[in-house]
C-alpha cells in the first residue's frame, strides 16, 4: 500500500490529482491519500508535518503546486520541495504547475519532475498516464532502497553487538547511516541513540594508533 502526500490549495484540484493517479493505477485499493491542509495555517507546522510523514514512512511520494497562496504566512510550492530535498533529497516529489518553464527553471526543482497540471489532469492522455507511471516507478524504486538500507544496517547493529570495537562494522554503519539520509530525516541516527559515539571515536583513534605501532613495528 502506497501512500501519496498532496499539497495543493484548491480543494477540487487536490480531488481531481487523486482521480488522475485511480484511473491510470491498475490497483485501485494499493494507493491512498494525505491532502495538506494549509488554510490558515502557518508554514513551519505544514513543513514539520510532511518531513515527519516522510522519515516515519507515512508518505511514499509527495505532489505539490508550484505556486500556493492561501498560507497564514505566505508558502510556494517550491519552498517544500527546496525543504524535503534538503531533508531527503531522494524522496519522490512531483511539481504541478500552469507555467512548466517556471517551473522547471526554479533551482530547487527537477526539470524531469516538473508537470504541466492541464496535462497531468488529463487522465485520458498518453502523456498524463505515462506522468502517472512515472510516479509509482520512483516510489517503487524509493521504498526498495530505503527498505534495503534499513535493513542492511540492522543487520550491521546486529553484528556491531557481537564485536562493540569492530572498526570494519562501526564504519559500515556510519556509511549506510549516511545513505539512508537521503532517504529520511535522521534527527539521530541509530548509531548515536545505540551507542556513546565519543567513546566509540576513542576506540577506533586507539585502534588507528595501534595499527601504526604495528606497522612500524
Amino acid at each position: 500500500m502506497y501512500r501519496i502526500g498532496i499539497v495543493d490549495d484548491v480543494p477540487a484540484d487536490r480531488g481531481d490529482i487523486q482521480v488522475t493517479i485511480l484511473d491510470t493505477c491498475k490497483d485501485k485499493n494499493a494507493v491512498q491519500f494525505k491532502e495538506y491542509e494549509l488554510l490558515n495555517r502557518k508554514k513551519d507546522p505544514i513543513l514539520n508535518e510532511i518531513i515527519d510523514d516522510v522519515t516515519e514512512g507515512d508518505i511514499q511520494a509527495l505532489i505539490v503546486d508550484f505556486r500556493l497562496d492561501t498560507t497564514a504566512d505566505v508558502i510556494e510550492g517550491w519552498e517544500i520541495v527546496r525543504f524535503v530535498h534538503d531533508e531527503a533529497p531522494e524522496f519522490p516529489m512531483v511539481v504541478l504547475t500552469h507555467a512548466p518553464m517556471e517551473g522547471k527553471e526554479s533551482p530547487y526543482t527537477d526539470a524531469d519532475k516538473v508537470y504541466a497540471k492541464k496535462s497531468f489532469l488529463k487522465s485520458s492522455s498518453p502523456e498524463s498516464q505515462s506522468m502517472v507511471e512515472n510516479i509509482f516507478l520512483n516510489i517503487d524504486r524509493y521504498v526498495e532502497n530505503r527498505k534495503n538500507l534499513e535493513m542492511s544496517l540492522e543487520a550491521e547493529l546486529r553484528k556491531l553487538d557481537q564485536h562493540s570495537t569492530d572498526e570494519e562494522t562501526l564504519r559500515h554503519i556510519m556509511e549506510l547511516e549516511t545513505r539512508l539520509s537521503g532517504y529520511k530525516k535522521m534527527n539521530q541516527t541509530v548509531f548515536d541513540t545505540r551507542f556513546d559515539f565519543g567513546g566509540l571515536k576513542s576506540v577506533l583513534e586507539d585502534l588507528k594508533k595501534y595499527e601504526e605501532m604495528l606497522g612500524d613495528g
